[in-house]
């Protein structure tokens, strides 16, 4: 086989390589917005829950008076309100949950990614990334590019 035809065939298989990732299945490329987008999907739902729950709430408690367009909704709903309560303390108990444990591995990334010493950032190396991970891309990048600054090689 000459040399021409070597080259041919690794530009092809890489080629092939380039075609298959692009024509990926949709369901990663949803993976990566939902992974990208994480917490502004979990504020979203945490309103829509905040939202049911009220709505619920209006029909349990119907000697309240009501809002004219919750009067509506709830009218609406009718049999449906205690579905809707019990989606609405799920969403907001799980949400709530969510972004409670965001809060708290954002508030341990800065501790880690503050630091002045390049040892103590070297030590915690490992769970730097693992937090960087759970929080998104955007933290990914802020971690690279303090090994940058530290002049630390993988």
């Amino acid at each position: 086989m000459s040399i021409i035809t070597e080259e041919k065939t690794k530009k092809r298989k890489g080629i092939e390589k380039i075609l298959s990732i692009k024509s990926y299945p949709n369901n990663m490329k949803l993976k990566r917005t939902l992974y990208k987008y994480q917490f502004e999907l979990g504020i979203l739902l945490l309103i829509v829950g905040i939202f049911l729950l009220i709505l619920g709430l209006f029909h349990v408690f119907s000697s309240i008076q009501r809002p004219p367009g919750i009067k509506y909704i709830v009218e609406t709903a009718g049999s449906w309100n205690w579905w809707l309560l019990v989606l609405g303390i799920f969403l907001t108990f799980v949400f709530s949950l969510f972004l409670f444990d965001r809060y708290r591995k954002l508030k341990e990334f800065k501790e880690y990614i503050d630091t002045e010493s390049k040892r103590k950032f070297r030590k915690n190396l490992p769970r730097i990334e693992e937090l960087a991970l759970a929080l998104g891309p955007s933290y990914e990048d802020k971690v690279v590019e303090k090994e940058d600054e530290y002049n630390i090689d993988r």
